[in-house]
Formats: C-alpha cells, structure tokens, sequence
C-alpha cells in the first residue's frame, strides 16, 4: 500500500473480512462503492448497508458486544475520507491496492477484489445508472473484477512483456480511478436533479 494510504488502511483493515492484502482491496472496495452509489450517504445508513453485506445479523443481535459500536467509528472514519478523496477537486482518490513494490500478479488479484468489493458495494447501495457511459464503466469494471491473478506468473523474464504488463497494470489502475469517479458524479448530479424535483402544491385535479 502507498505511504499516503496509512488511514485509509486503518480503516479498510478494521472493517475487512480477512486481514489479508485481498480482503483489505475488497472491504476499501466495497466501502467506496456504497458512497459512490449514494453519495449523500451518512453514517447510520452506511452502517446499514455495510451490516447487511458483512455480519450475520441474527447472530450479532444476541452477541453482548454491540456490533454497531464496534464497528461504527471505523465506518465514520471511511464515511469522511472516502466522500473527501471523491469530492476532492485534485482527484485524490485511489484505490487502495497492493503498492508497486509488490509482485504484478499479487496487484493484479488485489485490483480484481477491489473491483468486486466496489461492484457489491454500488449494488447494495441501490444506485441506479441511466448514463450510458455509466453503465459502460460498470460493465468493464466487472470484466477487471473477473482479472487473473496469474497474468505474471506465465512471464518466463523477458522484460519487454514484463515492461508490457507493468504498463497495462498502471492503465487499469487509472481507469478504475476514472470510472469510480465518473461514476460518483453522475450519482451526484442525479440526486441533485431529484432533490430538485418541483413538490406538489395540492393543487392538481386527482383521480
């Protein structure tokens, strides 16, 4: 993970469902997913989503510890860096994903699981895409989140595929970020539009 990522990493460890590389892409994943989908969201309805995806319900009401305390400073601390690394004017955000220093294949599985986990996340938000470039991204997010973690464990040293694949990594990355983004605006504008929607005044004829 990059140097810049030390909270984000908190977070997306504590709230992962295992402890692993993977697992920590996934949760961060998932947890930019919900937000971008709704992103108004606060916390007792991030809670809601993120519960509903990760806990066993039943099991956690009859646990002594409140699951809800557990977990909820963890998911404000994810509520407001990730709606301020989405708002950010200087595209701040990234995805948090195995740092370069790590073997391609090992980055490779971390981008497809970060991508599952911000595919369930936007789905489990209940985000509705009309833009047909939004559902394009959606559509090829899937195909990354469908990735091989093998792509470089095929290379038998030559460099000029190696060079190829590290090229084609860094392309990926980029247009994850892209796409998170576009799709996070275009969520934005459309709860803008809703909210903006002219009320009734009680004054049309009914039925």
């Amino acid at each position: 993970m990059s140097e810049s990522s030390t909270d984000q990493l908190r977070w997306a460890l504590a709230l992962a469902s295992s402890p692993d590389a993977t697992g920590v892409s996934e949760s961060h994943g998932l947890i930019t997913g919900l937000i971008a989908g709704q992103p108004n969201l606060d916390v007792d309805r991030l809670w809601v989503h993120w519960a509903g995806l990760n806990l066993d319900v039943e099991h956690d009401i009859d646990d002594p510890a409140d699951p809800q305390a557990t977990h909820r400073e963890h998911l404000e601390a994810a509520l407001e860096d990730t709606q301020k690394h989405l708002q950010s004017a200087e595209m701040t955000f990234e995805a948090l994903v195995p740092s370069m220093d790590q073997p391609l294949a090992q980055r490779t599985e971390g981008l497809a699981h970060w991508c599952g986990g911000f595919l369930a996340g936007f789905g489990a938000s209940g985000a509705v895409v009309r833009d047909e470039q939004a559902t394009e991204v959606l559509a090829l997010l899937s195909e990354i989140a469908r990735a091989s973690s093998e792509a470089n464990e095929s290379n038998d040293g030559h460099t000029d595929d190696l060079e190829a694949e590290e090229e084609a990594f860094v392309e990926l990355v980029e247009f994850v970020k892209v796409a998170v983004l576009l799709l996070h605006e275009e969520r934005r504008l459309s709860e803008v539009t809703a909210n903006k929607a002219p009320e009734s005044t009680g004054d049309e004829p009914t039925a």
